[in-house]
């Protein structure tokens, strides 16, 4: 089953966290050594309208094609179980992948991204992929 609300409540919380997160023009700058990032998390269901779920070849397949190839200096990818609450009150359960990219903030990077999101839900028949947006200081140290 598609879904429409990816894991709500826990998402809510994440993206008061990220709302938290985002800055204004008086932001402080970055500690000594770090650097200021755009910092993106997407929300990939990966249960399908025909019932079957996104393969993991098939999202391997979609790293390596779609992702990599816009944010080649590095992401993450974190497996997750999402929930929501269905329009007849049901519970709604998939596994999910969660993608976390840090970038240089500008449109530039925001294009990159709706592409991403755009060929997820093109491809495997997707309503809506998930995005939080925020800035973040980081190093490597």
């Amino acid at each position: 089953m598609r879904s429409h609300r990816l894991f709500a409540p826990a998402l809510l919380a994440l993206a008061s966290l990220a709302l938290l997160a985002c800055g204004d023009d008086n932001e402080e700058p970055c500690p000594e050594g770090s650097d200021r990032y755009a910092e993106y998390q997407l929300f990939f269901g990966r249960s399908t309208a025909d019932g079957n779920e996104v393969s993991d070849e098939q999202w391997a397949a979609f790293l390596a094609d779609t992702v990599t190839p816009r944010f080649p200096a590095g992401l993450t990818v974190l497996d997750a179980a999402g929930q929501w609450r269905d329009d007849s009150g049901t519970i709604q359960r998939e596994r999910s992948k969660v993608l976390w990219i840090l970038a240089a903030p500008g449109e530039e990077t925001l294009r990159l991204i709706d592409e991403i999101s755009a060929e997820y839900e093109q491809r495997f028949n997707q309503d809506s992929v998930l995005r939080i947006h925020g800035t973040a200081c980081a190093s490597f140290s």
